[in-house]
Protein backbone atom coordinates (compact mmCIF):
# COMPACT_ATOMS: atom_id res chain seq x y z
CA UNK A 1 0.00 0.00 0.00
CA UNK A 2 0.76 3.47 -0.66
CA UNK A 3 0.23 4.94 2.94
CA UNK A 4 2.59 4.43 6.08
CA UNK A 5 0.03 3.15 8.92
CA UNK A 6 2.41 3.90 11.85
CA UNK A 7 3.06 7.83 10.74
CA UNK A 8 1.72 9.92 13.64
CA UNK A 9 -1.33 12.62 12.88
CA UNK A 10 -1.20 15.26 15.11
CA UNK A 11 -4.82 16.39 15.76
CA UNK A 12 -6.11 19.60 18.13
CA UNK A 13 -5.16 18.31 21.55
CA UNK A 14 -3.73 14.69 20.70
CA UNK A 15 -0.91 13.18 18.79
CA UNK A 16 -2.46 9.32 17.62
CA UNK A 17 0.96 7.08 16.94
CA UNK A 18 -0.35 5.71 13.68
CA UNK A 19 -3.43 6.47 10.97
CA UNK A 20 -5.46 3.06 12.39
CA UNK A 21 -8.17 3.09 14.87
CA UNK A 22 -9.79 0.36 16.20
CA UNK A 23 -13.52 1.59 16.07
CA UNK A 24 -15.91 1.49 18.77
CA UNK A 25 -16.75 -2.13 19.44
CA UNK A 26 -19.95 -3.33 21.41
CA UNK A 27 -19.37 -6.27 22.72
CA UNK A 28 -22.83 -7.17 24.38
CA UNK A 29 -21.40 -8.89 27.71
CA UNK A 30 -21.39 -6.33 30.01
CA UNK A 31 -22.36 -6.98 33.43
CA UNK A 32 -26.32 -6.63 34.76
CA UNK A 33 -25.82 -2.69 35.98
CA UNK A 34 -23.49 -1.77 33.41
CA UNK A 35 -20.37 -2.92 34.51
CA UNK A 36 -17.42 -4.40 32.46
CA UNK A 37 -17.28 -8.33 32.14
CA UNK A 38 -14.03 -9.54 32.35
CA UNK A 39 -13.93 -11.52 29.01
CA UNK A 40 -14.06 -7.50 28.08
CA UNK A 41 -10.28 -6.80 29.83
CA UNK A 42 -8.80 -9.59 27.76
CA UNK A 43 -10.04 -8.11 24.57
CA UNK A 44 -8.62 -4.63 24.63
CA UNK A 45 -5.09 -6.46 26.28
CA UNK A 46 -5.19 -8.41 22.82
CA UNK A 47 -5.49 -4.87 20.62
CA UNK A 48 -2.90 -3.10 22.85
CA UNK A 49 0.00 -4.02 21.09
CA UNK A 50 -1.18 -4.02 17.87
CA UNK A 51 0.13 -0.73 16.37
CA UNK A 52 -3.07 0.85 16.80
CA UNK A 53 -2.97 4.72 16.57
CA UNK A 54 -6.32 4.64 18.69
CA UNK A 55 -8.63 2.24 20.62
CA UNK A 56 -12.53 3.44 20.98
CA UNK A 57 -14.13 1.56 23.66
CA UNK A 58 -17.52 -0.48 23.17
CA UNK A 59 -20.61 2.10 22.95
CA UNK A 60 -21.17 3.55 26.81
CA UNK A 61 -23.89 4.52 28.42
CA UNK A 62 -24.34 8.13 30.28
CA UNK A 63 -27.14 7.86 32.03
CA UNK A 64 -29.73 5.00 33.24
CA UNK A 65 -32.59 6.52 30.88
CA UNK A 66 -30.12 5.87 28.19
CA UNK A 67 -29.47 2.24 28.54
CA UNK A 68 -29.71 0.75 24.80
CA UNK A 69 -29.62 -2.76 25.61
CA UNK A 70 -28.51 -5.27 28.57
CA UNK A 71 -25.51 -5.39 27.36
CA UNK A 72 -24.36 -2.17 27.13
CA UNK A 73 -21.17 -0.83 29.36
CA UNK A 74 -21.92 2.56 31.67
CA UNK A 75 -20.46 5.38 33.10
CA UNK A 76 -22.95 6.89 34.53
CA UNK A 77 -22.16 7.01 38.29
CA UNK A 78 -18.70 6.56 40.19
CA UNK A 79 -19.35 2.90 41.08
CA UNK A 80 -17.89 2.18 37.28
CA UNK A 81 -14.88 4.32 38.08
CA UNK A 82 -12.58 1.18 39.31
CA UNK A 83 -13.19 -1.39 36.44
CA UNK A 84 -13.21 2.11 33.82
CA UNK A 85 -9.66 3.01 35.18
CA UNK A 86 -8.65 -1.24 34.86
CA UNK A 87 -9.83 -1.18 31.31
CA UNK A 88 -8.31 2.05 30.09
CA UNK A 89 -4.84 0.75 32.14
CA UNK A 90 -5.11 -2.69 30.44
CA UNK A 91 -6.08 -0.98 26.85
CA UNK A 92 -3.05 1.68 26.93
CA UNK A 93 -0.47 -0.07 28.35
CA UNK A 94 1.77 -0.29 25.12
CA UNK A 95 1.28 3.45 24.48
CA UNK A 96 -1.57 3.17 22.45
CA UNK A 97 -4.05 6.07 23.15
CA UNK A 98 -7.64 5.40 24.60
CA UNK A 99 -10.58 6.88 24.19
CA UNK A 100 -14.08 6.28 26.02
CA UNK A 101 -17.25 6.64 23.33
CA UNK A 102 -19.93 7.67 25.38
CA UNK A 103 -23.73 7.66 23.99
CA UNK A 104 -27.66 7.74 24.74
CA UNK A 105 -29.73 5.47 23.59
CA UNK A 106 -32.77 7.79 23.39
CA UNK A 107 -35.77 5.52 22.38
CA UNK A 108 -33.52 2.54 21.86
CA UNK A 109 -33.47 2.43 25.48
CA UNK A 110 -37.31 1.51 25.52
CA UNK A 111 -37.89 -2.14 27.17
CA UNK A 112 -34.14 -1.57 28.04
CA UNK A 113 -33.52 0.91 31.03
CA UNK A 114 -35.26 -0.60 33.50
CA UNK A 115 -38.98 1.49 33.01
CA UNK A 116 -37.14 4.65 33.22
CA UNK A 117 -38.73 7.59 31.13
CA UNK A 118 -37.67 6.99 27.43
CA UNK A 119 -35.87 10.11 25.59
CA UNK A 120 -37.30 11.03 22.10
CA UNK A 121 -36.18 14.05 20.05
CA UNK A 122 -39.96 15.60 20.04
CA UNK A 123 -40.89 14.13 23.63
CA UNK A 124 -38.07 15.76 25.43
CA UNK A 125 -38.55 18.43 27.89
CA UNK A 126 -35.88 21.71 28.64
CA UNK A 127 -34.58 19.88 31.20
CA UNK A 128 -34.72 16.28 29.90
CA UNK A 129 -31.49 17.97 26.85
CA UNK A 130 -30.10 19.54 30.21
CA UNK A 131 -29.77 16.61 32.17
CA UNK A 132 -28.73 14.68 28.87
CA UNK A 133 -26.09 17.35 28.24
CA UNK A 134 -24.57 17.13 32.04
CA UNK A 135 -24.50 13.59 31.18
CA UNK A 136 -22.44 13.59 28.83
CA UNK A 137 -19.69 15.94 30.63
CA UNK A 138 -20.18 13.81 34.21
CA UNK A 139 -19.28 10.55 32.32
CA UNK A 140 -16.59 12.31 30.18
CA UNK A 141 -15.01 13.42 33.45
CA UNK A 142 -15.25 9.74 34.85
CA UNK A 143 -13.38 8.90 31.56
CA UNK A 144 -10.63 11.54 31.77
CA UNK A 145 -10.39 10.51 35.93
CA UNK A 146 -10.24 6.56 34.87
CA UNK A 147 -6.80 7.38 32.37
CA UNK A 148 -8.60 7.74 29.44
CA UNK A 149 -6.89 9.91 27.20
CA UNK A 150 -10.40 11.77 25.48
CA UNK A 151 -13.62 11.09 24.42
CA UNK A 152 -16.18 10.02 21.50
CA UNK A 153 -19.67 11.57 21.05
CA UNK A 154 -21.67 8.74 19.51
CA UNK A 155 -23.56 10.91 17.18
CA UNK A 156 -24.64 8.28 14.61
CA UNK A 157 -26.88 5.27 14.20
CA UNK A 158 -30.01 6.61 15.51
CA UNK A 159 -28.98 7.26 19.38
CA UNK A 160 -30.62 9.61 20.80
CA UNK A 161 -27.67 12.67 19.90
CA UNK A 162 -28.22 11.63 16.40
CA UNK A 163 -32.09 11.44 16.46
CA UNK A 164 -31.76 14.67 17.30
CA UNK A 165 -29.99 15.46 14.41
CA UNK A 166 -32.46 13.71 11.50
CA UNK A 167 -34.94 15.84 10.58
CA UNK A 168 -37.09 12.86 10.31
CA UNK A 169 -36.66 12.39 13.87
CA UNK A 170 -36.82 15.59 15.13
CA UNK A 171 -39.81 17.76 14.23
CA UNK A 172 -39.25 20.61 17.12
CA UNK A 173 -40.01 24.34 16.55
CA UNK A 174 -37.66 25.44 19.35
CA UNK A 175 -34.23 26.01 19.72
CA UNK A 176 -33.64 21.95 19.37
CA UNK A 177 -35.17 21.61 15.61
CA UNK A 178 -35.86 23.20 12.66
CA UNK A 179 -32.61 23.95 10.72
CA UNK A 180 -29.22 22.20 11.46
CA UNK A 181 -27.97 24.27 13.84
CA UNK A 182 -30.76 23.98 16.14
CA UNK A 183 -30.82 20.14 15.33
CA UNK A 184 -27.50 19.92 16.18
CA UNK A 185 -27.73 21.65 19.41
CA UNK A 186 -27.31 19.27 22.24
CA UNK A 187 -24.40 17.31 20.60
CA UNK A 188 -22.79 21.23 20.89
CA UNK A 189 -24.18 21.47 24.34
CA UNK A 190 -22.72 17.51 25.14
CA UNK A 191 -19.50 18.78 23.77
CA UNK A 192 -19.39 22.36 25.73
CA UNK A 193 -20.44 20.13 29.00
CA UNK A 194 -17.30 17.53 28.64
CA UNK A 195 -14.93 20.80 27.71
CA UNK A 196 -16.71 22.23 31.26
CA UNK A 197 -16.04 19.49 33.08
CA UNK A 198 -12.67 17.77 31.26
CA UNK A 199 -10.72 21.36 30.27
CA UNK A 200 -10.27 23.01 26.61
CA UNK A 201 -7.17 20.99 26.19
CA UNK A 202 -9.28 17.26 26.88
CA UNK A 203 -9.51 15.58 23.18
CA UNK A 204 -13.42 15.29 22.17
CA UNK A 205 -14.48 13.25 18.82
CA UNK A 206 -17.71 12.87 17.71
CA UNK A 207 -18.94 9.92 15.49
CA UNK A 208 -21.55 11.18 13.13
CA UNK A 209 -23.74 9.50 9.94
CA UNK A 210 -22.43 11.48 7.21
CA UNK A 211 -25.88 10.33 5.29
CA UNK A 212 -29.23 9.79 5.75
CA UNK A 213 -31.45 6.98 4.25
CA UNK A 214 -31.05 8.35 0.60
CA UNK A 215 -27.60 10.34 1.00
CA UNK A 216 -29.76 13.73 0.02
CA UNK A 217 -28.30 16.81 -0.85
CA UNK A 218 -30.16 18.25 2.28
CA UNK A 219 -28.78 16.32 4.75
CA UNK A 220 -25.38 16.83 3.01
CA UNK A 221 -25.83 20.16 3.65
CA UNK A 222 -26.50 19.78 6.86
CA UNK A 223 -23.76 17.45 7.75
CA UNK A 224 -21.52 20.37 6.20
CA UNK A 225 -22.84 23.06 8.14
CA UNK A 226 -22.01 21.18 11.44
CA UNK A 227 -18.71 19.76 10.25
CA UNK A 228 -17.31 23.34 10.05
CA UNK A 229 -18.98 23.61 12.84
CA UNK A 230 -17.49 21.07 14.96
CA UNK A 231 -14.18 23.02 13.44
CA UNK A 232 -14.82 26.03 15.03
CA UNK A 233 -15.97 24.85 18.63
CA UNK A 234 -12.46 22.96 19.04
CA UNK A 235 -13.63 19.35 17.63
CA UNK A 236 -10.54 17.11 17.10
CA UNK A 237 -11.77 15.09 14.41
CA UNK A 238 -15.34 13.26 13.33
CA UNK A 239 -16.00 9.68 12.69
CA UNK A 240 -17.77 9.78 9.64
CA UNK A 241 -20.18 6.27 9.88
CA UNK A 242 -23.36 6.34 8.07
CA UNK A 243 -27.39 5.49 8.19
CA UNK A 244 -26.29 1.96 6.21
CA UNK A 245 -23.45 1.06 9.05
CA UNK A 246 -23.44 -2.77 9.38
CA UNK A 247 -23.94 -4.32 5.96
CA UNK A 248 -23.90 -8.29 5.12
CA UNK A 249 -21.58 -9.35 3.22
CA UNK A 250 -17.51 -8.61 1.86
CA UNK A 251 -17.69 -5.14 1.00
CA UNK A 252 -16.59 -4.40 -2.56
CA UNK A 253 -15.13 -1.18 -1.36
CA UNK A 254 -15.27 1.32 1.99
CA UNK A 255 -19.13 1.92 2.53
CA UNK A 256 -18.52 5.88 2.47
CA UNK A 257 -15.89 6.38 0.47
CA UNK A 258 -17.88 8.67 -1.86
CA UNK A 259 -18.68 11.04 1.36
CA UNK A 260 -15.31 11.20 2.58
CA UNK A 261 -13.90 12.39 -0.75
CA UNK A 262 -17.11 15.13 -1.11
CA UNK A 263 -16.87 16.36 2.78
CA UNK A 264 -13.50 17.19 2.25
CA UNK A 265 -13.83 19.73 -0.42
CA UNK A 266 -16.17 20.96 1.73
CA UNK A 267 -14.41 21.04 5.77
CA UNK A 268 -11.07 21.47 7.10
CA UNK A 269 -11.75 19.77 10.13
CA UNK A 270 -10.02 16.01 10.39
CA UNK A 271 -12.66 13.07 9.26
CA UNK A 272 -11.96 9.55 10.48
CA UNK A 273 -13.52 7.05 7.88
CA UNK A 274 -15.55 3.83 8.98
CA UNK A 275 -16.83 1.12 7.07
CA UNK A 276 -16.11 -1.74 5.10
CA UNK A 277 -12.19 -1.91 4.91
CA UNK A 278 -10.95 -4.36 4.61
CA UNK A 279 -7.52 -4.15 2.57
CA UNK A 280 -4.95 -1.87 1.66
CA UNK A 281 -6.11 -0.64 -1.35
CA UNK A 282 -9.37 0.84 0.91
CA UNK A 283 -7.37 2.21 3.04
CA UNK A 284 -5.10 3.84 0.03
CA UNK A 285 -8.28 4.86 -1.65
CA UNK A 286 -9.33 6.51 1.88
CA UNK A 287 -6.23 8.38 2.51
CA UNK A 288 -6.37 9.65 -1.43
CA UNK A 289 -10.17 10.89 -0.55
CA UNK A 290 -8.52 13.02 2.39
CA UNK A 291 -9.29 10.52 5.20
CA UNK A 292 -6.62 11.76 8.18
CA UNK A 293 -7.27 8.08 9.50
CA UNK A 294 -9.75 4.68 9.17
CA UNK A 295 -11.27 3.25 11.51
CA UNK A 296 -12.61 -0.60 11.47
CA UNK A 297 -14.12 -2.87 13.93
CA UNK A 298 -15.49 -6.06 13.02
CA UNK A 299 -11.99 -6.70 10.89
CA UNK A 300 -10.51 -6.76 14.45
CA UNK A 301 -12.74 -8.84 15.83
CA UNK A 302 -11.92 -11.52 13.11
CA UNK A 303 -8.24 -11.23 13.88
CA UNK A 304 -6.50 -8.71 16.30
CA UNK A 305 -3.58 -8.52 14.44
CA UNK A 306 -5.44 -7.41 11.20
CA UNK A 307 -2.97 -4.11 10.63
CA UNK A 308 -0.26 -7.03 10.44
CA UNK A 309 -2.28 -9.22 7.45
CA UNK A 310 -2.83 -5.66 5.20
CA UNK A 311 0.43 -4.09 5.57
CA UNK A 312 1.52 -7.87 4.41
CA UNK A 313 -0.90 -7.54 1.32
CA UNK A 314 -3.30 -9.81 2.96
CA UNK A 315 -7.25 -9.23 3.29
CA UNK A 316 -9.22 -9.00 6.59
CA UNK A 317 -11.34 -12.22 6.77
CA UNK A 318 -14.28 -10.39 7.49
CA UNK A 319 -17.10 -11.67 6.00
CA UNK A 320 -19.82 -9.43 7.40
CA UNK A 321 -21.65 -12.52 8.52
CA UNK A 322 -23.38 -10.11 11.26
CA UNK A 323 -22.84 -12.63 13.78
CA UNK A 324 -21.38 -10.69 15.98
CA UNK A 325 -24.15 -8.24 16.80
CA UNK A 326 -26.00 -10.32 19.14
CA UNK A 327 -25.76 -10.97 23.08
CA UNK A 328 -22.37 -12.90 23.82
CA UNK A 329 -22.77 -17.00 25.32
CA UNK A 330 -19.90 -15.51 28.40
CA UNK A 331 -20.46 -19.82 29.44
CA UNK A 332 -18.22 -21.24 26.74
CA UNK A 333 -14.99 -21.82 27.20
CA UNK A 334 -12.92 -19.72 25.37
CA UNK A 335 -15.26 -16.97 24.92
CA UNK A 336 -15.28 -16.32 20.86
CA UNK A 337 -16.76 -13.12 19.93
CA UNK A 338 -16.87 -14.02 16.09
CA UNK A 339 -17.22 -17.52 14.81
CA UNK A 340 -14.36 -17.24 12.23
CA UNK A 341 -11.76 -15.78 14.44
CA UNK A 342 -8.13 -15.99 13.72
CA UNK A 343 -5.53 -15.08 16.65
CA UNK A 344 -2.07 -14.19 15.42
CA UNK A 345 -1.62 -12.77 11.98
Amino acid sequence: MKYDLHAPLTLRNITLPGRVVRASTELFCAEPGGFVHPYEYEVYRELSDKGLGMILTAHTCVHPTGHANPYQNALWSDAHLEEAAQLAAIASAQGTPVVAQLGHGGRKAEGNNGGLPVFTADTMLPEDFRTVSQAFGAAAKRAKDAGFAGVELHGAHLYLLSQCFYPEINHRTDVWGGNAENRFRIIRESFEAVKHTCGDDFPVFLKINGDDRENTEDYHRDIVTVLNLCDTLGLDAAEISGYDSARRGIPPSPYFLDNIRRLKTETDLPLIAVGGIRSGDDMDALFDAGAAAVSMSRPFLQNPDVIRVIEAGGVSGCTGCCSCFRPLDTTKDPIIRCPYRTKGA
